[in-house]
C-alpha cells in the first residue's frame, strides 16, 4: 500500500459513554448511528471517511486544505442542526430521547502519514500518525464541543487560521508532551442563525 501523507480528523461524539449507560439500548443506538450519519454526510466531499469506530468516525484527506477549519465548524453545526431538528420532532419520552441533549460533537485533527489497510472485507487506516487524534480524545481541554488540533496541523493552516485557537499541551501515552492549539465551538453554536443546508438533507 502506497504511503499518503495529509489530515487525520476524528469526529467522536462527547458524553456518548455517559448516554448508553444510562438509557435504553435500543432508542439510544438509533439517535447515535443517525448522529454519526449525520456526521459523514457533512463531510461527504470534503474528507475521505476511513473508518467507523463506535461513538466515533476517522476521516483523511491527502494535503490540508484552507478550508477544512470551515468544513469542521459547518460539520459541527449540521450535528447540532440535525439533533435539534430530532428533539423538536419527537413523540417519545424515553430516557434516551430526554437526554438526547447532553450528545454533542469534539474534532480532533492532525497531519501526518498513513497507508490503506483491507483486512477481509474491513477497510482501515495504519500508521503513527492515526494514533495521535485517538490518544488526543481524553484530554484537559476545558470544554467538551471543540475543534483540538495538532502544531502538525495548524503550522499549515493560514495564519489567520491559527491566531484562533488557544495554545494547549498534553501528556499523550507514548507521545509525550504534544503542543496543540483549540477552538471552544459552543459560542459559534450559540451565535449563530440554526438554518437547513443541503447537507441535513442527506
Amino acid at each position: 500500500m502506497s504511503t499518503r501523507e495529509g489530515a487525520l480528523v476524528l469526529g467522536d461524539i462527547s458524553g456518548y459513554t455517559k448516554f448508553v449507560a444510562a438509557t435504553e439500548l435500543e432508542h439510544s443506538d438509533v439517535l447515535v448511528r443517525r448522529m454519526l450519519n449525520t456526521i459523514v454526510a457533512s463531510l461527504k466531499g470534503r474528507l475521505e471517511m476511513a473508518q467507523l469506530e463506535g461513538d466515533a468516525v476517522f476521516f483523511v484527506t491527502e494535503g490540508v486544505a484552507p478550508e477544512l477549519i470551515q468544513w469542521l465548524e459547518e460539520s459541527y453545526l449540521t450535528f447540532h442542526r440535525r439533533m435539534r431538528r430530532f428533539l423538536e420532532r419527537r413523540q417519545c419520552s424515553c430516557d434516551a430521547c430526554t437526554r438526547a441533549p447532553e450528545l454533542t460533537l469534539k474534532l480532533i485533527a492532525h497531519y501526518g502519514r498513513y497507508t490503506h489497510q483491507r483486512i477481509g472485507d474491513t477497510g482501515q487506516v495504519h500508521g503513527v500518525d492515526v494514533i495521535v487524534p485517538h490518544r488526543l480524545a481524553k484530554n484537559s481541554v476545558p470544554s467538551h464541543e471543540y475543534i483540538l488540533a495538532t502544531r502538525d496541523l495548524l503550522d499549515r493552516l493560514p495564519a489567520a487560521q491559527r491566531a484562533s485557537f488557544i495554545p494547549h499541551t498534553e501528556d499523550a501515552d507514548g507521545f509525550g508532551r504534544i503542543s496543540l492549539g483549540y477552538r471552544d465551538l459552543s459560542a459559534l453554536r450559540d451565535s449563530q442563525p440554526v438554518t437547513r443546508s443541503a447537507t441535513d438533507q442527506r
